[in-house]
């Protein structure tokens, strides 16, 4: 609970900042959008994959039988917990197989999209490593708030890794944000934005999937595999299949977001313009054929600019 004085300081904040935003949105205006998303901040937009840990259903459940048994009797006993309604399991039960990010360096104007590299315990440290920097990189997701934060937090204890720069991230920029400990867990701050989350209004509204939204904005969506699936491509031994799914995964939001950043006048149609060309020229020697689609839907991407369309 917090103290009238923090309740009082955070409305004189919120009314400061309301007095601050400039009036680009208003119809004739001559002031175009700015290019504010992608000033200041690096972007990070990431995605998991993940399996049922099968030292944990043997440890818990004493399930036998080689990994992808255990991990099917995993989900098979979630089906029948949950009354046949879904076999998906809670977060701790995971296991992170791939993290992907797709960045964009503000500074130098560079786009980046891979997997992070190594073991479970590697992957983890490396994501909490992209924290290390100042200012704190804004951080994009679909449904991260929900799966993506949880999982890895989880799965951090569980293994014993820190991760304070991400935990104490923008308690610096205002005596209300040190007071409230808002940062990339709060729900309503804008160090990370989960776009499933925010475009449902917080639960207004219903939630959309990733692969539709990508394709309703011309985008290739989810062609690799399936999410249900990448227990059984990890059990064959396909780990670069999964990075492949991963990562144009963390494509897809990381589009999605620009289209969002432009809706809300944050980004300009020619930054907009730019920063695809910039991910086109990263993924034009990618030799992956999915890529590589991707690479041909962006070169008319986003239909909506007049500079874009055929």
């Amino acid at each position: 609970m917090c103290s009238w004085r923090v309740r009082a300081d955070l409305r004189v904040t919120r009314m400061t900042l309301i007095m601050q935003v400039p009036p680009s949105d208003r119809r004739g205006s001559s002031e175009p959008p700015g290019d504010r998303t992608v000033q200041g901040r690096n972007l990070v937009a990431f995605d998991l994959e993940t399996v049922p840990d099968p030292d944990l259903g043997r440890q818990l459940y004493d399930f036998a039988g080689d990994d992808l048994a255990v991990m099917q009797s995993m989900l098979d006993r979630r089906l029948a917990e949950t009354g046949e309604r879904s076999s998906f399991l809670a977060p701790p039960f995971h296991r992170v197989v791939c993290v992907s990010v797709a960045e964009w360096d503000s500074e130098r104007s560079r786009f980046r999209l891979a997997s992070l590299a190594g073991t479970e315990v590697e992957q983890l440290d490396a994501f909490w490593g992209l924290f290390a920097g100042s200012p704190e990189p804004r951080l994009v997701s679909w449904n991260g708030r929900g799966f993506d934060l949880p999982v890895l937090q989880y799965r951090s204890m569980y293994h014993g890794r820190q991760a304070p720069r991400f935990h104490r991230a923008g308690g610096e920029e205002s005596p209300v944000r040190r007071q409230l400990g808002r940062g990339y867990l709060d729900r309503f701050d804008s160090l990370h934005v989960d776009l499933m989350d925010v475009l449902a209004g917080q639960g207004a509204s219903s939630r959309v999937r990733l692969d539709d939204w990508s394709r309703i904005l011309g985008l290739p969506g989810k062609t690799v595999t399936s999410g249900s699936e990448v227990f059984r491509h990890f059990a064959a031994g396909e780990f670069d299949l999964i990075a492949e799914y991963c990562e144009l995964d963390a494509l897809s939001t990381f589009l999605a977001y620009l289209v969002y950043a432009h809706h809300r006048g944050e980004l300009s149609d020619q930054m907009l313009g730019r920063i695809v060309d910039t991910v086109r020229s990263q993924l034009a020697g990618d030799p992956r054929a999915e890529v590589a689609a991707f690479d041909r839907a962006l070169e008319h991407w986003p239909r909506f600019l007049p500079t874009r369309q055929r």
